[in-house]
């Protein structure tokens, strides 16, 4: 009898299994990029007017040499609910391949000439006018995600911590061919990424401070090492001139 009660006080003390740990996200992205393959995402920030995400955009990147090789975002802002037709609520497209891009839509696609369709700028930016409205932390960047993750706090398959802006713009080429406003660069960004069982990014939340306050945004990953394929514009329907304005609505790129 006591050899039985003995046992069972065994067993209710023993501590409870630890919940495993993901493999490392860092080792699991890279082994994505070295392949070659690419992952889509869609994002979600802001607040509208019916309290649904006044900035949304969607796109897949591709990977190569180390990164991200390619890209293709389209990008949505709605300044008023009320009035969809609003030039300021058209999509955004901006197609990224090396440093070069391509962008349609929204304010730019206003100021095409005649049969032109696509704006490009070598180099380029990642997205067009409307990328000060969202995320730009990118954590499918290699770069980036080291970074972020040589400061993180980890409670299972969460990670979370906290990265200045000037960091993040020495660190990420992502994110220097993407903020292309004057910007603070001691502001911080707070973020929190939830990776699945194998690593990989599957939801990340970052905090920072936007035009017109804190801003949240929120991005998803799926289809992780899915063979993606970005193609420039038709030769024929691009420009590297705009009409109607003095000069256009976005700066030159930095180089890297």
């Amino acid at each position: 009898m006591t050899v039985l009660v003995a046992t069972a006080l065994a067993v209710l003390l023993a501590p409870a299994p630890a919940e495993a740990a993901p493999k490392d996200p860092l080792s699991a992205l890279k082994k994505l990029v070295a392949a070659g393959r690419g992952v889509s995402f869609t994002e979600a920030a802001g607040a509208g007017e019916s309290g649904k995400p006044s900035f949304t955009r969607k796109g897949v990147l591709r990977f190569g040499k180390g990164g991200i090789a390619a890209s293709d975002l389209t990008s949505k802002q709605i300044w008023k609910e009320s009035d969809e037709s609003s030039t300021w609520n058209e999509p955004e497209r901006t197609i990224r391949i090396g440093t070069t891009s391509y962008t349609r839509g929204h304010l730019i696609g206003q100021q095409l000439p005649p049969g032109k369709t696509w704006w490009k700028q070598s180099p380029g930016w990642t997205s067009g006018v409307s990328a000060m409205f969202g995320n730009y932390l990118n954590v499918a960047e290699p770069a980036t995600l080291k970074a972020l993750l040589a400061d993180a706090e980890r409670s299972g398959s969460t990670y979370e911590g906290e990265i200045s802006l000037k960091k993040l713009l020495k660190v990420s080429p992502w994110t220097r061919a993407t903020v292309w406003w004057k910007v603070n660069d001691k502001a911080k960004v707070g973020w929190r990424l939830v990776v699945t069982s194998s690593g990989l990014p599957r939801r990340l939340t970052t905090y920072a401070m936007g035009l017109d306050g804190p801003k949240e945004a929120e991005v998803r990953f799926t289809g992780w090492g899915a063979k993606v394929t970005v193609k420039a514009p038709p030769r024929g329907a691009v420009t590297t001139k705009l009409v109607g304005v003095d000069r256009p609505p976005l700066p030159p790129a930095p180089k890297r």
